[in-house]
């Protein structure tokens, strides 16, 4: 906000005017493209994280995919800073496509203002389960870890047994 002063002078007396001028935060230009950046990949989706800086007012930040069509996000974040400037940041988690662009639009509809990147994600990025973690196989390794632990947890308990028998005094065989 700006202030202005003016001091109008009537032979020896000051009077002093104050014009107060509100500062009206222009979103042309001063506003930041939106970064996005891959967060993190599970089970076959991908975390996106989005961020713009510099808007007034608020803006609205949606996500879509390679076709335009809007995907469904987490709630967006909202930041107002000291200079009455938004940061907003919004995530999406995605599956693989036949593309895997997605777009992050931050757009304020008051001073028709929109902004968008577009990202494509690697197919390496999007992990699938692999065959040695799924349930069949976790069954299978736990099923022979006890077929092997139980004959030989049996087999030491005798050879102790046995141990401690013959070193009884008055034991002999």
């Amino acid at each position: 906000m700006e202030r202005e002063s003016r001091f109008i002078t009537f032979r020896g007396l000051v009077l002093q005017t104050v014009t107060i001028l509100v500062a009206l935060h222009s979103s042309t230009g001063s506003v930041s493209s939106p970064v996005v950046t891959m967060s993190s990949s599970t089970l076959g989706a991908v975390v996106l994280e989005c961020e713009s800086k510099g808007w007034y007012p608020e803006p609205e930040v949606l996500w879509l995919d390679g076709e335009g069509n809007l995907l469904s996000a987490g709630p967006t974040e909202t930041v107002r800073g000291p200079d009455d400037l938004y940061t907003v940041s919004s995530r999406v988690t995605v599956e693989k496509t036949d593309d895997n662009i997605f777009t992050c639009r931050v757009q304020q509809n008051k001073t028709n203002q929109t902004t968008e990147t577009e990202i494509h994600v690697p197919d390496d990025s999007f992990t699938t389960p692999s065959s040695s973690s799924s349930p069949a196989s976790i069954f299978v390794g736990l099923l022979f870890g006890i077929i092997i632990s139980v004959p030989a947890a049996v087999f030491v308990s005798t050879c102790i047994r046995n141990k401690i028998k013959a070193e009884r005094p008055g034991n002999q065989e």
